[in-house]
């Protein structure tokens, strides 16, 4: 059988490590503590007696978070410790507003360069493919190039029949 390597028995070593670190990280703090003898190093009174006394930066932070309502309680099944105020009506929704206007998604092509070899060009590219269009052209199926200009590409989407105009980055 062969030895293993040096550089292999350190990869496994760290291997052991991070996985005693995940499962030290990943344990149930919410779980009954189980009483333990203290060492003979630890005094009862430098031992704190659960976590919510333990002082340091996680007391702090716990004690900043505002108490959970009685309606969240109550959707989770606790009952409430103290008497609870009647919940407020939910507001009224308006049956008259106008759903949001469509959008068109952002175009998927970046602006490479620009042609003027007798009509103006641009070329775009994406992760795809890259193309060179013109005025007229169909760009998969969904943006038409409507004009070429100086400053950018006005183009049409068209499932929604909407306009867009992509300026060129200022070289």
């Amino acid at each position: 059988m062969k030895k293993p390597a040096p550089r292999q028995l350190a990869l496994f070593g760290a291997l052991g490590l991070s996985l005693a670190a995940t499962a030290w990280v990943s344990r149930d703090d919410a779980a009954e503590p189980v009483a333990a003898e203290p060492s003979r190093r630890t005094t009862a009174a430098a031992a704190p007696s659960n976590q919510a006394n333990w002082p340091g930066p996680a007391a702090s932070a716990r004690a900043a978070w505002p108490a959970a309502d009685m309606q969240a309680r109550a959707a989770w099944g606790e009952a409430p410790s103290v008497a609870a105020a009647p919940a407020p009506p939910p507001p009224a929704e308006s049956v008259d507003a106008p759903p949001p206007a469509p959008t068109a998604p952002p175009f998927p092509y970046q602006f490479v360069g620009r042609l003027t070899d007798g009509a103006a060009r641009a070329v775009l590219d994406s992760p795809r493919r890259s193309t060179v269009v013109g005025a007229g052209d169909v760009v998969d199926g969904q943006w038409r190039v409507d004009a070429v200009e100086a400053g950018g590409l006005r183009l049409t989407y068209l499932p929604l029949g909407l306009a867009q105009f992509i300026p060129f980055a200022a070289a």
